[in-house]
């Protein structure tokens, strides 16, 4: 995922909808789907869950990174467990 890396410790001023569509991407490049399916996981997952889809957005974005989760435990539990497996097994040592 070098194209994420540093996404959101450098450009915490990104919108919502950019931080939505970097997640999208990170789920099509895992998973080979299309951007309309990812962005229907990510609603279906938040909504699961009953939280934000902001949140579980950039929940999963971090994970992707791999970089010190934020304070939001809540979508950072939900997107391990939705997406941990995929995120461990597209991980290089």
């Amino acid at each position: 995922m070098t194209v994420l890396h540093g996404f959101l410790t450098e450009h915490d001023g990104y919108d919502d909808g950019k931080v939505q569509q970097c997640a999208e991407g990170v789920l099509v490049g895992l998973t080979r789907c299309t951007v309309d399916t990812a962005s229907g996981e990510i609603e279906r997952v938040s909504r699961r869950h009953r939280l934000d889809i902001r949140r579980v957005a950039q929940a999963l974005l971090r994970l992707a990174q791999n970089v010190e989760p934020e304070v939001d435990s809540n979508a950072t539990a939900v997107a391990r467990y939705e997406w941990g497996a995929l995120l461990a097994g597209g991980r290089r040592p």
